[in-house]
């Protein structure tokens, strides 16, 4: 089928079933069967959206451009229903403007207000002053005949009641205008030196420091780039740590907590996609590494990690997740993780035991088929002995040894009642797994009375699945 094809919504609805399932997709029809095994969200994700229209669940997933090469392959045609969203017209509001006084009006107001100005200093001065300093300065009424004869050379008598009265009021006017002359000074006068404040201690503003865990490093979100692989670690039989050389010694992935990475590979032609979290941090310079469990029919790791050998190259893009994990996030976390869903687990478990401020506390349940499929047991154990306040580890065997001091079987209700966190407003539960232990595990966290998170996880659920 091509993408010219359009298919009726009754016949998409009938594709809602594991082993026939189709999606739509921004108006595009995708058959995603043959991925329902190989989707990082496990199959009730998929299956809660099957036949129906999975456009929200996309956006907010947060891997948007990962899944748009994966879904390339699967396109089958186009819904009959869908539509383009229209463009709505930008609206402008015009806002009238009031017309401008003429310049006359200017000049009108600008004099009316200057004569009030100059008519209200005239009179408060004296008040003003006296209100400041007590009382205005004795003038020497009874020598002002003397200080008449200053105008003897003009017109009149120098002792009549004209002149008298005009010295008065000269002498008047020159007091009143010193003492305004000298409070209005105050207000443009501009102290310097160290005479402005008085003394004091300045306290240093505290800044926390910055989370290294954010930096921007070799990652890009839109482009693959190309890392070489600097050595191979065989953990166990079937269990390796490919470590990466970033360009730079003192290069950091550019990685948030609890995000992860692309990887992309051509595989008998095809073009292969897989989401990774590593197990090392900005805190390591220099590198990248993953912890890989090689499953010999996997589309990436079977026919692409197991033929990997030192100097060859890998794509990476990212980062990409939902989660983005800082400190405060909750007080407690509780966590169900099985075979390598430990990875990113293990992500936030050492950011949060690694930081002094973090006081989250951790209970983790980890399963397993038998006691060497463990990943990173001994660096687990190492943080539940070092930072017991914060770390608690809990393993668990399908096969257990003789003396086996752990536990066994599946991880049941009462196993995550006595071992996990109970419900609470500062309480989260994080899942990483195979799907059917996923699925088993939300089921008995609800009857516990978590919250049941919805088909696409957030970081703010109860319930999040990575």
């Amino acid at each position: 089928m091509s993408e010219s094809k359009i298919l009726s919504a009754t016949e998409i609805a009938s594709h809602a079933t594991r082993d026939d399932l189709w999606v739509v997709i921004h108006g595009k029809v995708y058959d995603v069967t043959e991925y329902v095994r190989d989707h990082p969200g496990g199959v009730d994700v998929l299956l809660d959206v099957a036949g129906k229209d999975a456009t929200e669940g996309y956006e907010d997933v947060g891997h948007s451009e990962d899944a748009d090469e994966i879904l390339r392959s699967y396109l089958i045609g186009v819904a009959a229903d869908s539509r383009k969203a229209r463009k709505t017209k930008a609206v402008k509001l015009a806002q009238q403007s009031s017309p401008l006084p003429t310049s006359t009006h200017k000049s009108s107001l600008s004099a009316t207000a200057l004569k009030a100005v100059l008519a209200s200093v005239a009179v408060a001065a004296p008040s003003y002053y006296a209100s400041q300093r007590g009382s205005l300065p004795q003038i020497p009424f009874d020598k002002l005949p003397s200080l008449a004869l200053i105008g003897s050379h003009a017109s009149g008598s120098p002792g009549s009641p004209f002149f008298k009265g005009f010295t008065i009021a000269t002498v008047l006017s020159s007091i009143a205008f010193a003492v305004v002359g000298k409070e209005l000074a105050k207000f443009t006068h501009v102290e310097e030196g160290f005479g402005r404040y008085p003394p004091y201690r300045q306290a240093r503003p505290r800044v926390a420091p910055a989370n290294p865990h954010l930096a921007k490093g070799f990652l890009d979100a839109k482009d693959y780039k190309p890392l070489q692989v600097s050595k191979i670690t065989k953990l166990s039989p079937n269990v390796f740590k490919y470590t990466f050389a970033l360009p730079a010694p003192r290069d950091v992935i550019g990685l948030p907590i609890g995000q992860h990475v692309a990887i992309k590979a051509t595989i008998d032609g095809k073009t292969v996609t897989r989401s990774y979290t590593p197990t090392s941090n900005n805190i390591d310079t220099g590198v990248l590494e993953l912890v890989i469990k090689i499953y010999p029919d996997g589309a990436l790791t079977g026919k692409y990690f197991a033929r990997l050998e030192v100097g060859d190259e890998v794509l990476f893009r990212g980062p990409k997740g939902a989660m983005k994990y800082a400190a405060g996030h909750c007080k407690h976390i509780g966590m169900i993780a099985g075979g390598t869903g430990i990875t990113p687990m293990f992500a936030l478990i050492r950011a949060i035991c690694e930081d002094p401020r973090d006081t989250t506390s951790i209970s983790l349940v980890y399963a397993n088929r038998t006691e060497d499929d463990i990943l990173l047991r001994s660096e687990l154990e190492t943080f539940a002995r070092r930072y017991p306040r914060n770390f608690k580890v809990w393993f668990m065997l399908d096969s257990p040894p003789v003396g086996w001091q752990g536990g066994s079987g599946f991880v049941t209700r009462n196993v995550m009642k006595e071992r996990l966190p109970a419900v609470g407003p500062d309480t989260k539960v994080m899942l990483c797994g195979p799907p059917g232990m996923i699925g088993a595990a939300k089921k008995g966290l609800v009857e516990l009375g978590f919250k049941e998170p919805g088909a696409v996880g957030k970081m703010g659920d109860e319930i999040f699945c990575f």
